[in-house]
């Protein structure tokens, strides 16, 4: 199958377009039935445009040269003669002109490091006199009648960022992503290394049993070519098969390196039995949203899950990764202080994640991570404005639907922009655990810190755990407290965990949160969600058998007996607790 990439750049030419690459520029890129073999960047366009009847010369700025590939025994062209001896970029440039306006010949001259020779900023101050003329050079050179009329054409090739704005912006030239490798290519070369190991090639490993080349094809998705190369041949030199541990490590590896470290990669292994509690998020998530979307069927395009901090939002993201089987991206902040750059860094991270769907893409702590929009003009020069512009317009993208689950985390749902929330139409509370949650998570605590719990002891200590009210993080900090009590009262590391030890670390325990806080975010929380059935204590057919709905909200009668939201005692409630608030602030 044709890399995406070459269909792009045939197209560009076709219509008398220059080229910008841009993403994975340094893989590895193979087309058999093209008849390429496996080749970098270089001679792998070289190989299929020479097929076209066009010559091509590479100009890389470092080392000052330019040189036809493949090179002639002698070099008889006498353009190609001068430019060989240039090592001023400028002058390069200017000789360019000559080689491409000659409408008898076809040239491609790919141009390295096009971010390096004309780079993007919006601050012109921060660009030397030489990077404004080689930018100026290269737009003369895409919108030149002469080189227009002619078949010869520039293609720039970036490595981290976009050039600057009058090239890449400029219709003369089209901007052209290299992705990462389709499973076609994959399987492709994979079969390649497969074949030429099984006839003698010492330098490749093989593959563990019970992981065929089929299953190292669909589990390498997102791994460039070159990487699986090394794959093997780290496997060759260390003499071990190839395994799918190593596999997870180079991926994340691999897509840290493209994403710039502004993504996180991973995924995960642990699924909802291994989730406590959050029993109507758990029933939600895998009853209805998970079977749709593996039907390829309309499905909720983005979660959000808000509530009080430490009580499993992460942990149960990572679950819905692994009971869909796709990995799971992190985002990272994106902002620099570098103007432009923060922009460019947010595109990046789109492509990444276009390039890797289907996945989970997950905003922990979306509230600081994207902010909100100000009232009046922002003081870094409007990037605020246009990098929220940018995700909420992303976020609301059709074309993602199926493809990409978004997912949104916050412990400060208060801090959350209107315009964010009208894109996370699922909006899911996560509060405290009730007593029910906390005799299901002891067990899976113990195992987790490799601890044995007394017999009696989970269902005293939820009793008296539960009058705590702590989050699912304190449960861990008690836990691990009661731990190192056994331990100095046996004498003995690892000792079962009686009763006494919870009890005394429970007693032990000071909380470090506001109350005041706390309880204003959970009112927040519950009156941010999208369905009277997504409240804790409820399922899809109402109040859960069983379930316990909080005493002060029943009290307050912000909670009916049968489950049910009283949308105007909670905006009492929360205007109450506003105000008490701001009073607080005051005092301090």
């Amino acid at each position: 199958m044709k890399p995406h990439f070459l269909e792009e750049i045939d197209r560009a030419i076709a219509v008398r377009q220059h080229v910008i690459l841009t993403f994975n520029t340094q893989d590895l890129y193979y087309w058999p039935e093209g008849g390429i073999n496996p080749a970098s960047l270089n001679f792998f366009i070289a190989a299929h445009l020479r097929k076209e009847g066009y010559r091509v010369a590479v100009f890389v700025p470092a080392m000052g040269v330019v040189r036809e590939i493949p090179e002639p025994a002698d070099q008889t062209h006498e353009v190609m003669r001068r430019l060989a001896t240039q090592t001023d970029a400028i002058n390069v440039m200017k000789g360019l002109f000559t080689l491409l306006r000659n409408t008898n010949e076809r040239w491609i001259v790919l141009v390295h490091y096009g971010e390096h020779l004309a780079p993007a900023t919006a601050n012109q101050a921060g660009i030397s006199s030489e990077e404004v003329q080689i930018s100026e050079i290269l737009h003369q050179l895409a919108v030149d009648d002469d080189i227009s009329v002619g078949s010869s054409r520039i293609i720039l090739v970036t490595y981290e960022a976009m050039p600057a704005e009058l090239l890449s912006r400029s219709p003369a030239y089209r901007r052209v992503s290299v992705g990462l490798p389709s499973v076609e290519e994959r399987r492709a070369y994979i079969g390649l290394i497969e074949r030429l190991r099984t006839g003698g090639r010492q330098e490749f490993g093989s593959i563990e049993n019970g992981l065929s080349p089929e299953e190292l094809t669909a589990i390498t998705a997102g791994i460039p070519l070159v990487e699986i190369l090394g794959i093997y041949r780290t496997a060759g030199h260390f003499h071990r098969p190839i395994n799918r541990t190593e596999v997870r490590e180079v991926k994340a590896r691999a897509i840290r390196q493209l994403a710039q470290d502004l993504v996180e990669v991973s995924e995960p292994q642990i699924g909802f039995q291994e989730v406590a509690g959050l029993q109507t998020l758990k029933e939600y998530i895998g009853t209805l949203i998970i079977p749709q979307i593996r039907a390829g069927r309309p499905a909720p395009q983005a979660i959000l899950l808000h509530g009080e901090p430490g009580c499993g939002k992460s942990h149960v993201v990572q679950a819905l990764a692994c009971e869909l089987g796709w990995p799971l991206l992190e985002m990272r902040s994106v902002r620099s202080p570098w103007v432009g750059q923060s922009e460019q860094q947010l595109e990046r991270v789109i492509t990444v994640v276009e390039q890797l769907s289907p996945c989970v893409f997950f905003f922990d702590e979306i509230d600081q991570l994207i902010g909100q929009r100000s009232t009046g003009g922002s003081n870094d020069s409007g990037t605020s404005e246009r990098l929220l512009a940018r995700i909420f317009n992303w976020l609301g993208s059709m074309h993602l639907r199926g493809r990409v689950l978004f997912v949104g985390a916050s412990n400060r749902p208060d801090l959350l922009d209107p315009a964010l929330l009208d894109r996370f139409r699922v909006s899911i509370p996560v509060l405290k655990p009730s007593t029910s949650d906390i005799r299901e998570m002891l067990p899976m605590l113990a195992r987790r810190f490799e601890r044995t719990l007394a017999p009696e002891a989970v269902e005293k200590a939820a009793a008296f755990l539960a009058r705590l009210c702590p989050s699912g993080r304190s449960l861990q900090e008690i836990l691990i407290q009661a731990g190192l009590r056994a331990d100095a009262e046996k004498g003995v590391l690892g000792s079962p965990v009686e009763t006494h030890h919870l009890q005394a670390a429970t007693n032990d325990h000071l909380g470090t949160d506001d109350p005041l806080e706390l309880a204003f975010i959970r009112l927040r929380s519950l009156a941010m969600t999208s369905n009277q059935s997504l409240l804790p204590w409820n399922s899809l057919n109402g109040l859960r058998p069983g379930a316990e709905i909080p005493a002060d909200l029943l009290e307050q009668e912000v909670v009916d007996n049968q489950g049910r939201l009283n949308t105007t005692i909670l905006n009492q409630r929360l205007r109450e607790l506003a105000a008490e608030r701001q009073e607080a602030r005051w005092m301090r």
